[in-house]
């Protein structure tokens, strides 16, 4: 059991997991803590690089508007980059860096921790994770 004064979470073998819980999780809360930013990481990774219009038609509800600044937020935190592959006419395809595809174990939790704990879980409704797992 932690004292009260032990800021540190524990590994099984008692060594601390980093060194400032609420600092790393305010930082990952601004990659995966906005509505849209897991969703689009989520695509590429099952889907791999493909252009703007590709991600909207695969991303159920969001606006060109919110997509394009997701996809601005993920270019600026190194998760994504945007890959000009012709000029006439302008196409442009977007994939994940090495850095975002790292968040490939944390999108498949989140998936199954959703899928576990839905409230549709048990009702006949199947989950989408249920079909198919990015990882």
């Amino acid at each position: 059991m932690r004292s009260r004064n032990d800021t540190h979470p524990q590994t099984r073998v008692g060594q601390p997991v980093f060194a400032d819980g609420e600092h790393v999780l305010h930082e990952m809360q601004k990659i995966v803590g906005r509505k849209w930013h897991p969703v689009v990481v989520y695509r590429l990774l099952r889907d791999g690089p493909m252009g703007f219009s590709g991600l909207k038609d695969r991303i159920d509800g969001v606006s060109s508007k919110m997509l394009s600044q997701a996809l601005t937020d993920l270019d600026e935190a190194g998760l994504v980059e945007r890959d000009q592959v012709s000029d006439s006419p302008v196409r442009v395809e977007y994939a994940l860096t090495e850095r975002g595809r790292a968040l490939e174990p944390v999108i498949a939790e989140m998936l199954r921790w959703g899928s576990d704990h839905s409230p549709d879980r048990g009702n006949g409704r199947e989950c989408e994770h249920d079909r198919d797992d990015p990882g």
